[in-house]
């Protein structure tokens, strides 16, 4: 059974599992769970969708899980058909045990140690990840040094679900996505959202089968600036602001079909502030090098409101 840590203001209370700071439970006011969860005890496959954790320390897809750095091959695992390397694969962030260094009523700090090595990446790696809410917000900021220079792109992966499923209505701000080859990876083309299903400029639908980037600037910013808008049926909001240049939307296709839970494919929405996939090995992607000399800071806010 999962052991969470809760945070809560007058308006918004939020379970955290140390667990790949996992978030498992967020209820505005009176409302239902606003992400998707359930009793992992009982469905153990349920972490392998990746529910509520952060990702990393190199999010999405590494194609062949190889890049170069300073002219010195790494190689990550390949745990996605042998083709790719997913989430940094078996001992990503999402399956350590992060250390609580610090909680008050609306406040959680919590810290993961990456030896030199670990998913085949380099440097000893500190990150920490506070959670705070204040109001209808929650205001998630992750932070990471390096003792040499390593890729470090995290990325939150909850599955929102803001009323009935299915019927979310999505708008960003990107006039570009990233086309995918057969393996979701990055074709290298940065292409217009103009007359394809990516365009959510206007908010619609969200396609069952997507699992794309889509890029909302070239450079990541220092604050948050607002990136997406998901809307339920019955008029709740969540506003995303982040410093991240990409959002992974993700369709929930592939989920599971847990009767108990209320979960099954396309029962919620991924929606990933992140550095875009497979930036190491793509000259004109944003970079998502750091360096020892550097912190690598990102801040993404979930506003909620219920609207007429």
């Amino acid at each position: 059974m999962t052991n969470f840590l809760t945070v809560a203001s007058d308006e918004l209370r939020v379970q955290i599992s140390p667990r790949g700071a996992r978030l498992c439970g967020v209820y505005l006011r009176h409302s239902a769970n606003l992400v998707l969860d359930a009793n992992e005890a009982k469905h153990p496959s349920w972490l392998t969708c990746y529910p509520g954790v952060l990702v990393g320390p190199v999010a999405n897809r590494v194609h062949h899980g190889r890049f170069m750095i300073d002219g010195c091959e790494y190689q990550m695992p390949q745990n996605e058909s042998g083709a790719t390397c997913l989430h940094s694969g078996p001992h990503g962030l999402q399956t350590q045990h992060w250390q609580v260094i610090k909680q008050n009523n609306d406040r959680l700090i919590l810290r993961c140690l990456l030896a030199d090595g670990v998913c085949g990446l380099p440097g000893h790696r500190d990150i920490t990840a506070e959670y705070a809410v204040a109001g209808a917000t929650l205001t998630l900021t992750i932070t990471a040094t390096t003792t040499k220079p390593t890729p470090m792109n995290i990325a939150h992966h909850p599955y929102w679900r803001l009323g009935d499923a299915g019927l979310h209505y999505l708008h960003v701000n990107a006039d570009h996505y990233l086309p995918v080859n057969k393996s979701n990876i990055p074709t290298g083309e940065v292409r217009s959202v103009d007359g394809t299903r990516f365009d959510f400029r206007t908010p619609r639908q969200v396609p069952h089968n997507i699992d794309h980037n889509l890029c909302l600037s070239h450079n990541r910013h220092a604050t948050p600036y607002p990136a997406a808008t998901l809307t339920g049926a019955d008029g709740l909001q969540m506003k995303i602001e982040t410093t991240e240049p990409g959002l992974q939307v993700y369709g929930g296709a592939q989920l599971p079909v847990l009767l108990d839970a209320n979960v099954g494919p396309n029962a919620g929405i991924a929606l990933e502030p992140q550095g875009w996939p497979n930036a190491m090995n793509e000259i004109n992607f944003p970079s998502v090098l750091l360096r020892p000399a550097s912190m690598y800071r990102q801040i993404t806010r979930y506003c909620f409101e219920t609207i007429k």
